[in-house]
């Protein structure tokens, strides 16, 4: 077989939960890695304790380009990473997801007519004031190979006029990561005595917006009153938080610093519910069988809207509790729809079946 050279390029923790059993697998088999981080989050607990916490190795390369604009912040990231490939010449350039790190990794690497093999392909909230939306559709139009996890981002990409012979429907890397953090620690056992919500939020649209984020907090608050939040907060919520001097809404909530990834999918697990406005948990609630509102009007996961066990609330704080009241109200009934999430995002084993598609 011939020794292939991947490089692997991420910038947030996402990227980095959400590669790591693309990654290991690659360091299993004979290729040469090249692990490469953007540095677009450079906070140490948004980032290396994830590289810790999931046995990573430490990055070939750090580019450091800090915060910024949008655009700031990318055209650094297209600088640094054509610098980089152009003397490295890998065979393939994996991205993940929508991020800026993604785009700008995936932009350097199609001027400099690289391959681009983009994971998490083809998801789509058709909602174009989300940056990550936009992230989204310019990677698609330049990757080369196309992971996508459902059936529906497929025909995403079949609609936006991808061939067909680019796609594969390989299922989510989540998954493998999942099952090994399972495998290695007995540390997500159900517990019986689900009393808490767990929170978050951390989109621009929600956070820099002082009213959005008011009424997301004030359904916090509310829901305080009833049974224990736990908020573990992303380090520029807490500085929008004391910006809009809006202390008094998480005076009664428990709210913590960012987890590392197993405690995050601990929290996740024993929650009776969970509110978020992210991506990553949405998927991982799925899998987890925690019902999920999302403080979104639309999802890149509908998959998991249409199942059941995902409620789109959006920001305002009346249908966030009319969303509460629904998930507790139906709780048995959302509970037994979970048997029928168990393959939402693939069987496990995404990671060997993307590394095959890029070895043939």
């Amino acid at each position: 077989m011939i020794n292939i050279k991947i490089a692997s390029i991420v910038g947030t923790r996402p990227e980095i939960i959400k590669m790591q059993p693309i990654i290991k697998e690659i360091q299993k088999s004979k290729h040469h890695l090249n692990f490469i981080h953007t540095g677009q989050h450079y906070n140490f607990n948004m980032s290396n304790i994830f590289i810790d916490d999931l046995d990573l190795p430490q990055p070939n390369y750090f580019l450091n380009v800090k915060s910024g604009s949008q655009g700031i912040q990318t055209s650094r990231i297209i600088a640094k990473c054509e610098k980089l490939l152009k003397s490295g010449k890998p065979d393939i350039v994996l991205v993940q997801g929508d991020t800026n790190s993604a785009l700008g990794a995936a932009i350097a690497s199609s001027k400099l007519g690289l391959s681009i093999g983009h994971i998490e392909a083809g998801c789509r909230s058709f909602d174009k004031r989300m940056p990550e939306e936009i992230n989204r559709v310019l990677i698609s139009d330049i990757a080369s190979l196309h992971f996508a996890a459902t059936d529906n981002c497929k025909r995403n990409l079949l609609n936006e006029g991808i061939p067909a012979s680019q796609i594969f429907v390989t299922g989510h890397p989540i998954v493998d990561l999942i099952r090994q953090i399972n495998n290695r620690e007995n540390t997500l056992n159900k517990s019986k005595n689900k009393h808490y919500a767990l929170v978050t939020v951390h989109r621009r649209e929600n956070i820099d917006d002082k009213d959005r984020i008011s009424k997301i907090l004030t359904a916090f608050d509310q829901l305080s009153q009833k049974m224990p939040v736990i908020f573990p907060c992303h380090p520029h919520t807490k500085r929008q938080i004391l910006r809009f001097s809006l202390e008094k809404y998480v005076k009664n909530i428990r709210m913590i610093k960012p987890v590392d990834y197993i405690q995050s999918l601990t929290l996740c697990k024993n929650a009776k519910f969970v509110l978020t406005d992210s991506g990553g948990i949405q998927q991982e609630a799925a899998l987890l069988c925690t019902p999920c509102i999302t403080l979104r009007k639309t999802t890149e996961w509908i998959e998991t809207v249409k199942l059941g066990i995902n409620f789109l609330a959006g920001c305002g704080s009346g249908c966030i509790k009319e969303n509460i009241r629904y998930v507790e109200r139906n709780y048995d009934d959302i509970q037994q729809r979970f048997k029928s999430s168990r393959y939402l995002f693939g069987k496990v084993g995404v990671s060997k079946r993307i590394l095959k598609i890029i070895e043939k």
